[in-house]
């Protein structure tokens, strides 16, 4: 129901708008940073992605943009950040300490690269800008603990999952 109403709303605005050329640019950037409906995990979320990240900063700063895509519930679901936890991490380690002592192996996702590759890959530079995968895995350890409250539906940094250790992304520190 939710998501019939977010797409009946996106297509009555794109049909009734009075500012078609921001409508366009909506379109484009929403299509830009994808959260798509494919993933049944963030399919509700897409449409407040479009309403909270996008549609405010249209006619803004690229960096604007880019953080509000990036720290919206609904793209660190669909990129599966909201569970990435630093190799090192407090919570990796006490996990860790957790798994000799009793045997149970606990689940967690560990570190995902997917958030880091996206805004490098397409969000970004591109493809073939001469970022490595070092640079990539840097950029995902500087992402760990970003994630968001499944009850207020805000993004949130746990710093449990942050990994502690320096990070070098582009030969830079």
């Amino acid at each position: 129901v939710l998501v019939q109403a977010d797409t009946r709303a996106r297509m009555t605005t794109a049909a009734m708008t009075m500012r078609p050329f921001a409508e366009r640019l909506a379109l484009f950037w929403a299509n830009h940073f994808t959260v798509s409906m494919a993933k049944a995990s963030a399919r509700g979320l897409v449409g407040a992605f479009e309403r909270e990240a996008i549609r405010p900063h249209i006619a803004g700063r690229f960096e604007d943009l880019l953080r509000a895509a990036v720290t919206h519930p609904g793209m660190l679901r669909y990129l599966d950040n909201a569970l990435s936890a630093g190799p090192h991490s407090r919570i990796v380690a006490r996990l860790a300490r957790q798994q000799r002592d009793d045997g149970v192996v606990p689940r967690i996702t560990g570190l995902n690269e997917n958030l880091a590759r996206e805004i490098m890959e397409l969000f970004g530079m591109g493809r073939d800008q001469g970022y490595s995968e070092t640079d990539i895995r840097q950029g995902a350890r500087a992402l760990t603990g970003y994630t968001y409250d499944a009850w207020t539906g805000q993004f949130r940094f746990i710093s449990a999952r942050h990994d502690t250790e320096p990070k070098k992304i582009f030969g830079k520190e």
